[in-house]
């Protein structure tokens, strides 16, 4: 739920600390995988690491935040921004 709320993108790599259990680890893998079946943006999810690690990846469908939040700087033709104000 937070990756969609919080719109997170890219490679994803979350760490699952002390899950020593190995039905533990199956079961986390499960519910992670179907709550992902839930969300419409494409994913990919690898299997947990011997270290607690899930990676994945996750389509980027929104702007990035510096883009969201900022217009090109137009006195160097774009390779610098303009921060908008926030009111």
């Amino acid at each position: 739920r937070q990756l969609r709320l919080r719109d997170i993108g890219g490679i994803i790599v979350i760490d699952f600390i002390d899950m020593d259990s190995p039905e533990n680890r199956t079961e986390l893998e499960e519910v992670f995988k179907q709550e992902l079946e839930r969300d419409r943006t494409r994913t990919q999810v690898f299997e947990m690491s011997a270290l607690g690690l899930i990676q994945m990846t996750r389509k980027n469908v929104s702007t990035g935040i510096v883009e969201a939040f900022s217009d090109p700087c137009p006195e160097c033709e774009g390779r610098g921004i303009l921060i908008h104000d926030v009111d």
